[in-house]
């Protein structure tokens, strides 16, 4: 009986951390990122609208995207997108292509040429 428990007790232990602990540090990551929004904070929301914050309230925001004044719940709110994740983005390192002058040939000419050759044999 109490070897059982403890097999129970120890699953149980288990799933708590396995499951619900991972859960509850996300959840408590999310607010704090809900909590750091400020006005001018780049996000993208759930929709994957890009935008800036123009003001905030309780539980909804107002989204600026290009002149285009939107309101939104706050869990609309993905992400917020950090200066340095659009400065890495940027390909600064662009190798030239070497461009090659070669005649380009029409199937359908060698195509030609092999039924009338075929024809003469």
């Amino acid at each position: 009986m109490s070897q059982s428990l403890l097999i129970f007790v120890a699953f149980i232990a288990l799933m708590y951390f396995m499951m619900i602990r991972p859960q509850q540090k996300t959840a408590k990551k999310r607010q704090n990122m809900l909590n750091e929004l400020k006005p001018g904070s780049e996000i993208v929301t759930i929709g994957g609208l890009h935008g800036k914050v123009d003001s905030l309230d309780t539980n909804t925001f107002t989204l600026d995207a290009d002149g285009v004044f939107l309101t939104f719940e706050r869990s609309a709110i993905r992400t917020v997108v950090e200066n340095k994740d659009l400065t890495e983005s940027v390909e600064t390192n662009v190798a030239p292509v070497e461009v090659k002058n070669e005649k380009i040939v029409d199937n359908a000419d060698s195509e030609k040429e092999d039924a009338i050759s075929n024809k003469e044999d």
